[in-house]
């Protein structure tokens, strides 16, 4: 029987295309426990788009420097900065305000509320906990495996190769922007199918825009659109 992997860091509050992903797999690998630098604007595990004020903004939370001094640590181990209490405030109200009057704010803000909230000071382990929450109320069942527990010492696509081979998988599906940095014929070499997630993003209503806005976290349309509705948007984006 085939078994489908995708392989993913926790991103913070991920768009739809992160789900859509998981959803067309039978197991999604944590990619935990490689190397980031905590501090890179762009790096995902700590930003996301949101419509704020009528426009595409940036959230962003902040994360501490490693205590030794390097430049990047492995994923799992990121701690939250939580110093700036009124800043994190400050976020948190920026979206009740920009989507308060939207249809669906008390099913979605519950879990902005639970996520700034937390105590727990792993950025990794608080997204991972967000990320799980929305496939429950999605009811999308997939394998979970945390990659820093396969004990895989590769890097790269031989990484890749090696975490798909340790869950049992003979299908690797890598998103729509992997092909001009992985090794293609590692996976055939292997014996191991590649197959691409083409995402093309769906348009849902999006209120207070005046045109849709793409590559929104799924927060955004969980407020539109419910998560009945988030649902019925990842299955015709299948």
């Amino acid at each position: 029987m085939s078994k489908i992997v995708t392989i993913h860091q926790p991103d913070f509050m991920p768009w739809l295309g992160f789900f859509n992903k998981i959803n067309n797999s039978d197991c999604w690998i944590i990619l935990d426990h490689v190397e980031n630098n905590p501090r890179d604007s762009a790096f995902w595990c700590r930003r996301v788009k949101i419509i704020l004020n009528f426009q595409p903004t940036w959230l962003a939370i902040s994360l501490n420097k490693p205590d030794d001094g390097r430049l990047s640590q492995p994923i799992n181990e990121m701690v939250i900065n939580q110093q700036n209490k009124k800043e994190i405030r400050k976020k948190v109200k920026g979206i009740r305000q920009s989507y308060a009057q939207h249809p669906y704010f008390n099913d979605a803000f519950p879990l902005i509320e639970e996520y700034f909230d937390s105590d727990e000071p792993l950025v990794c382990r608080r997204n991972i906990k967000f990320i799980k929450s929305v496939l429950n109320e999605l009811n999308i069942k997939k394998d979970i495996v945390l990659s820093s527990d396969l004990e895989c010492e590769k890097s790269s696509t031989e990484l890749l190769v090696d975490l798909v081979k340790k869950v049992g998988g003979d299908t690797y599906l890598a998103g729509g922007g992997a092909a001009g940095y992985q090794k293609d014929e590692l996976f055939r070499e292997n014996d191991i199918h590649l197959a691409y997630n083409n995402f093309e993003h769906p348009v849902y209503p999006q209120r207070r825009v005046d045109e849709f806005i793409a590559g929104a976290s799924i927060i955004d349309a969980i407020m539109n659109v419910g998560f009945s509705g988030v649902s019925e948007v990842l299955k015709g984006a299948e």
